[in-house]
Parts: structure tokens; sequence; C-alpha cells
């Protein structure tokens, strides 16, 4: 077995779909009612609309962790585009900064030591 990709439902698949494109720096493949992000990796990240009654579309306990070469250049990038980053903390191996998607999701970009 082996990690495949992560799909978020979300209500605002528009304002997500700019989101992501913005933060990810890749173009959707976009459908009816989902779009799909395909990294570098061979991973995915979709965004999708609830296909069944009570899906979480909110921001909840979950967070996103993606790794970056460097903060400094990922905060100033996404800061020009409007995104808004905390400042960089420490955490055991490296730094994080914090973020928010338009669906109120938690977001950590990792720079690793």
């Amino acid at each position: 077995m082996r990690y495949d990709g992560t799909m978020l439902m979300t209500d605002r698949i528009d304002a997500c779909q700019a989101f992501y494109r913005d933060l990810l720096g890749v173009a959707p493949e976009p459908g009816a009612g989902w779009a799909n992000f395909a990294l570098p990796d061979g991973t995915f990240l979709a965004l999708h609309t609830p296909w069944r009654p009570g899906m979480t579309t909110t921001g909840g306990s979950q967070v996103l962790l993606l790794r970056v070469d460097s903060l400094t250049a990922e905060s100033a990038r996404l800061t020009a585009l409007g995104i808004e980053c905390s400042e960089p903390h420490e955490i055991p191996g490296g730094a994080v900064v914090t973020l928010t998607d338009p669906d109120g999701r938690t977001i950590q970009l990792i720079e690793r030591a």
C-alpha cells in the first residue's frame, strides 16, 4: 500500500480551486463539481463537492501538511498572491508557517532541517 492523494470536500469549489492553484503553483484539471491538482511526485490533491449527506466541507481537526524547500520564499510568494501566512515557528526537525483555506481548513508549510 502507498499514499495516492488527498480529497477535500467543499461547497466553495471555485474559491478553493483558485486558492489551491495559487498555493500549489499547479493548474487544476477541472470537472463538474471537482478539480484535481496533479503534483510533481505523482500524488494529487483533489477538491470535490459533497456527493452524500453529512460530508464535512469546513475546516476541522485535520491539518494539511505540505513540505517546502524554503519557508521564506514560499511565504513571500503566497503573501504576494494575497494569502496570509503566520510567522515561521520552530518544530522538532524544522519550522512551519500556518495558513487557512477558504473553507477554514488549516494548512502548514513545513521546511525540514
